[in-house]
């Protein structure tokens, strides 16, 4: 994939991240598609420059595809990673437009708030050190290509980014994430639940895998897992509420 590729395709995602409408991700040129994931990463920052312009600085990671079943529905077969960016992270009541999105989804999730650098290679008692915080949360994703993608594609549309709402911190301390339950409800109804070990078996395994992945990642770092259940559409007018065992709940409103 060329460079004036790489940049046209960006041009296209944050157009479409603008205006909530979907792109043919290939102008009409299957030659403008990454092929490799190492050429989607590049596209991926090439967009990520476009888009902090509104949305501010990157705040850390998302984890995508951790979990088999989210695998599945989306047709990959391995984690990857996107950037959350600063404007983007929200707190919890959090209120959303649907025509702001192409077709938004929810996964709850729990995110880790890093208390001090996380190198790669790190044994799993040096990753759950390295953590300052754990948090419910719930991540918005979004399909720029109207949910028709393949793997390098979704990763050059940020791992399908479209935001986070955030709870409340608090310390990991001796808590099992392994086992950690999540209930998704939407207007009250139950539509999926899960456990911690759905994202690479545990939680910390998806922390470990993207400081190998990124080759470390700095104290202070925002970094959210995972889905918890498949991703699950939300339309106008619903109420979401994510209810985690011990960590809390998290409520999302669409409008």
């Amino acid at each position: 994939m060329t460079d004036d590729a790489s940049d046209a395709l960006a041009a296209r995602l944050a157009e479409a991240h603008r205006t909530a409408s979907p792109v043919d991700p290939n102008g009409g040129s299957a030659s403008g598609l990454p092929k490799s994931i190492d050429a989607a990463y590049c596209v991926q920052t090439q967009l990520i420059g476009r888009l902090a312009v509104d949305r501010g600085d990157p705040v850390g990671y998302k984890i995508g595809f951790t979990n088999e079943r989210v695998q599945t529905d989306l047709g990959v077969d391995e984690p990857a990673y996107g950037r959350l960016l600063e404007a983007t992270v929200v707190d919890p009541p959090a209120s959303v437009a649907a025509a702001e999105f192409v077709g938004v989804r929810i996964e709850p999730e729990i995110a880790f708030r890093l208390d001090e650098d996380l190198p790669a290679d790190a044994s799993r008692t040096r990753t759950r050190d390295a953590v300052a915080t754990v948090h419910p949360a719930i991540e918005l994703v979004d399909s720029r290509t109207g949910w028709t993608f393949d793997a390098p594609l979704a990763v050059a549309d940020n791992c399908l980014d479209a935001g986070l709402v955030l709870g409340a911190g608090t310390a990991i301390d001796g808590r099992s994430l392994g086992e950690e339950a999540v209930t998704l409800r939407v207007d009250g109804e139950r539509v999926d639940s899960g456990v911690g070990a759905d994202v690479l078996g545990h939680p910390l395994a998806a922390l470990a895998w993207l400081a190998d992945a990124v080759d470390g990642l700095p104290a202070g770092t925002l970094v959210t897992t995972g889905s918890l259940t498949e991703p699950v559409p939300v339309a106008a007018e619903e109420t979401a509420t994510a209810t985690f065992a011990s960590l809390g709940s998290v409520e999302l409103r669409v409008s």
